[in-house]
């Protein structure tokens, strides 16, 4: 079975890590949704797709260094502003919850996002995924943090880091996947992720190699493929 991981929200329609990003990929009935966390200067998770933000008239500048007063005059569309995570669950509360993949690019910022997310009994609900550095973090905190390790190289991340930090799952850019690496690395015990596959014909041939999660900007496309394959292996007979 595989499941579909929509990358920042249903980006195909929407700008990344804002509310009717999240709504959309939701709707569409993607499986994780992966939102970009990070920290500002007064200690608020806020969603934004990069590292730096720009408000009117001014130079980018690091999340970390703004305030959360700042970030709301960032963009002067209100649907498309930077929300924080609080936002985020209250949105959602309602509703059924996506599973989230969290990506947090500081240590810091991830520890702030895991105390808020099990605080409001999202723990099931949750995957993080980001440098060793804040998944070491994580997984000092709780040995049974569920952790996505990301690789943009060929084969196992190196055995010191692989020690330290116990990925459940790693995430690899999908023109590096083939069967014998699949193989290799669930063969470690490791889950396995495609990244960045925006093209249908990819996304039809990883689901056929089955890997575990594909993630991808498309995620209207990919929905329907991880639905039936699911469906498919529902209906093989015992």
């Amino acid at each position: 079975m595989t499941l579909s991981i929509a990358l920042r929200g249903d980006t195909a329609r929407h700008p990344g890590n804002t509310l009717p990003a999240l709504r959309s990929a939701l709707r569409a009935g993607t499986d994780l949704v992966k939102i970009d966390v990070h920290l500002t200067h007064d200690g608020y998770p806020v969603l934004a797709d990069e590292h730096l933000v720009a408000t009117p008239g001014s130079a980018p500048r690091p999340v970390e260094e703004m305030s959360l007063a700042e970030l709301a005059s960032a963009r002067r569309d209100v649907d498309s502003r930077v929300p924080t995570l609080i936002e985020v669950l209250a949105e959602f509360r309602a509703r059924d919850v996506p599973n989230l993949l969290v990506e947090a690019t500081a240590p810091q910022a991830a520890l702030a996002a895991d105390t808020l997310l099990r605080e409001r009994g999202f723990a099931d609900q949750l995957v993080f995924t980001g440098p060793p550095e804040a998944l070491d973090a994580l997984r000092g905190r709780s040995s049974r943090a569920r952790l996505l390790m990301l690789q943009d190289q060929p084969g196992l991340p190196p055995d010191d880091v692989l020690r330290t930090v116990r990925p459940d799952f790693l995430g690899t850019h999908h023109s590096l996947l083939t069967r014998e690496v699949i193989t290799e690395m669930r063969g470690f015990g490791f889950g396995v992720a495609a990244w960045s596959v925006n093209e249908l014909p990819d996304m039809a041939r990883l689901v056929g190699m089955g890997v575990d999660a594909v993630a991808t900007e498309r995620v209207v496309d990919l929905v329907p493929l991880t639905r039936g394959n699911r469906e498919e292996v529902a209906a093989e007979p015992a």
